[in-house]
């Protein structure tokens, strides 16, 4: 059994996570991270050209530890791509959908995993059926609202493993095993998931996984992963470019044109994969993140809130029973102040986001338990 995490903070420039409640916008930057960008960018300056093993070697390695994280036995199956918009546009390609079909979607679902799918529907004469979130004091979670909403006509169900604005979870083994009964697609955004948390792909068994790098992986902006289930086995990637064909290591018989692809996912990776800069900040951010481990960094994040849970409820502010740890979504009161709230958040150089009526709290390995209680005597203060 691996031991606790302790804190990280030293692991980051200080100025960067004092406060820094707001891990599901955007990571701060490790050193670690910073200093494989520096030392790229100085091997750049003093090179002209790029050896052609630096091409695939480090997209490799980046395949690797990704598929690490998720449990992937095959790191053939992850794809690079630089947003999850492209990952998920990727797989609404190749997704047979016609006339008089459905596809599930949530309720204030990020709109990089809805824009796709109501295209997608409109297009098809389909349906795309949103599933709202359980009123206060409703039956039934949102969880199984969504598996009621599943019928025979469902082509697929394209939701986030954690939702980016409250951190409500959803039950991914009941959804795969009712989409396999109707042999409808489970499609997951994990970018507010995967680096915080953990995962199983060869368990869960997805059709695709899909993440952003630069929030829990501690990427740069611009990267991000997909890793791509037995239905994408053969499908068609939205661009088409060099390195992804068979033989692309070839140099001197690029001009040979192939029709067959790289094996399996390869084909759906982004045209400049090989990107000098960004890769080694990817490499050393998807390194941290695994030696950190997604139930160390749960359960740091756990001990975190135990600290302000039951004062916060004493306050009247609601906090998600079933959620994740990292990312909260915190329901306040009637009649509180936001203005006065975001006065006293600023006043404590404390960083958090709001999404629509829930200030989202997302604290990872750099936060203290003192952060938190400021957070707390914030919110006490602006209840007054």
């Amino acid at each position: 059994m691996s031991s606790p995490l302790v804190l990280q903070r030293d692991l980051f420039p200080f100025k960067a996570v004092a406060g820094y409640l707001n891990g599901a916008s955007r990571a701060p930057q490790l050193k670690a991270v910073a200093a494989a960008a520096q030392h790229a960018l100085h091997w750049r300056t003093e090179n002209a050209g790029m050896p052609i093993p630096e091409f695939f070697g480090p997209v490799q390695e980046a395949r690797e530890s990704f598929a690490r994280l998720i449990g992937a036995k095959e790191a053939e199956r992850v794809a690079l791509i630089p947003a999850t918009s492209y990952g998920v546009s990727t797989v609404a390609k190749n997704l047979p959908v016609g006339k008089g079909d459905n596809i599930i979607v949530v309720e204030d679902q990020f709109p990089s995993n809805y824009y796709a799918w109501s295209v997608l529907c409109a297009d098809a004469g389909a349906e795309l059926r949103t599933v709202k979130r359980p009123a206060p004091g409703s039956t039934g979670s949102w969880s199984e609202h969504l598996l009621d909403a599943i019928d025979e006509n469902t082509a697929a169900v394209a939701v986030a493993n954690v939702h980016w604005a409250d951190g409500s979870l959803f039950d991914l083994k009941a959804l795969r095993a009712r989409t396999n009964d109707v042999d409808a697609w489970l499609v997951l955004d994990a970018t507010q998931s995967i680096g915080a948390m953990p995962f199983d792909v060869e368990d869960v068994q997805p059709d695709a996984l899909i993440a952003g790098g630069y929030k829990w992986l501690m990427g740069p902006y611009g990267c991000g992963y997909a890793w791509y289930g037995p239905r994408m086995d053969n499908g068609q990637p939205i661009e088409e470019n060099w390195i992804n064909r068979a033989g692309s290591e070839d140099f001197r018989n690029l001009v040979n044109y192939q029709d067959e692809y790289r094996p399996l996912a390869s084909r759906y990776c982004v045209g400049q994969q090989s990107n000098f800069l960004m890769l080694p900040m990817q490499i050393a951010g998807l390194a941290q993140v695994n030696a950190w481990g997604g139930d160390r960094i749960q359960a740091y994040c756990a001990n975190l809130w135990s600290v302000i849970t039951d004062q916060l409820q004493e306050l009247g502010v609601g906090v998600p029973a079933d959620r994740a740890h990292h990312l909260v979504g915190l329901s306040l009161p009637a009649g509180m102040n936001r203005d006065r709230l975001v006065a006293e958040f600023n006043r404590r150089g404390l960083h958090v986001s709001y999404r629509g009526d829930a200030v989202r709290v997302s604290p990872n390995v750099y936060n203290t338990e003192e952060e938190m209680m400021q957070l707390l005597m914030a919110i006490a203060k602006a209840r007054g």
